[in-house]
């Protein structure tokens, strides 16, 4: 525990810093209307956790029924990743992400739309690291701090679900959704002991994986730092229309 603490502490610099910068530095001062909604957006992420337990114990429970219990078998292990914590967790912070334009009390851009998914996701991830900090090791609650796999991954949906609202094509949301769910499973399975077991090529994945979430990290920040600048991304979308096209 005295390690862990210290390496929990250390793991949540990146997101509050990654936090700070969206909410007060990469908008105008004046821009009250969007640092209310910032702080609606991690109010909104913190909030997601509960509903991820719930929706998880559901799933966890159906998949006990149908035969697959918690790290009994290879597939057991996979289906729990990719469903009950992949699927769930990624599931609940579309939604809270979705409540958070709903409750918006200006035309958010493509940009800002973004960096909402990304607080959401980021507030979830600081409440997962606490709960995560009392059943794994330092080394993966620091791994995990430092790629900021949530924020990453909300990155890639925030992208898509604007690109949806930005041409009215829905389907880019679900196109988002799928990709980061799928990365999200592979990384939470590729840290796993079943998957562990399958040789010592599996740790090269596992390695690669975290990685990928390191590099995506910083596209993600090149993006906010360069593409704000681009016409696209300033266009005011009314709010209420989470991914509809607006004229």
């Amino acid at each position: 525990m005295a390690i862990l603490i210290p390496a929990l502490l250390v793991s949540l610099i990146p997101s509050l810093a990654l936090i700070y910068w969206l909410t007060y530095k990469m908008r105008k001062p004046e821009s009250e209307e969007y640092k209310l909604t910032c702080k609606k957006a991690l109010r909104n992420g913190f909030l997601s956790t509960v509903f991820v337990v719930l929706l998880s114990g559901t799933l966890a429970i159906l998949l006990s029924l149908l035969g697959f219990k918690d790290g009994t078998s290879f597939l057991s292990s996979l289906l729990h990743d990719f469903i009950v914590l992949a699927f769930a967790e990624e599931l609940m912070k579309s939604l809270m992400f979705v409540m958070t334009l709903k409750k918006a009390d200006y035309p958010s851009t493509w940009l800002d739309r973004i960096a909402f998914m990304v607080i959401v996701a980021l507030g979830f991830q600081i409440l997962e690291a606490v709960v995560y900090s009392f059943s794994t090791n330092a080394g993966q609650i620091i791994v995990r701090g430092i790629t900021i796999m949530h924020g990453g991954y909300g990155f890639i949906e925030g992208w898509f679900y604007g690109k949806a609202a930005y041409t009215g094509k829905k389907h880019y949301a679900g196109i988002g959704f799928v990709i980061a769910w799928l990365l999200h499973g592979a990384f939470d399975f590729g840290l796993s002991p079943e998957f562990a077991a399958l040789g010592d090529w599996s740790a090269v994945l596992s390695v690669s994986l975290a990685f990928l979430s390191l590099v995506i990290l910083i596209v993600m920040i090149v993006f906010f730092a360069k593409k704000n600048k681009k016409p696209q991304y300033l266009e005011p979308i009314p709010s209420g229309t989470s991914f509809e096209a607006q004229a």
